[in-house]
């Protein structure tokens, strides 16, 4: 299990506040990641807090991330983001 798996299953009890506070922050970092598998599953991640978080969190935080990951080089990471971006919507 890596920890992006971890993140997805522990986001939803741990609730709203905690998620943005200490564990969107790691995710976020986790985009910037040179291997494409830690990319994509970012942004898998990102599709699951989208009902856990506050809506003003998905445009300020989730969407700009999604928006760079829909422009990567890969087009596994690009497929991902874009899925996910559809679910802000």
């Amino acid at each position: 299990m890596t920890i992006l798996d971890a993140i997805s299953l522990l986001a939803p009890v741990m609730g709203s506040e905690i998620t943005c506070s200490k564990l969107l922050p790691v995710i976020i970092t986790a985009s910037k990641d040179r291997v494409r598998n830690i990319k994509f599953n970012v942004a898998k991640v990102l599709q699951s807090l989208i009902p856990i978080v506050e809506q003003s969190v998905v445009e300020t935080t989730i969407r700009p991330c999604l928006v760079e990951l829909s422009e990567d080089p890969d087009v596994d990471v690009r497929f991902f983001a874009n899925q996910a971006l559809q679910a802000t919507k």
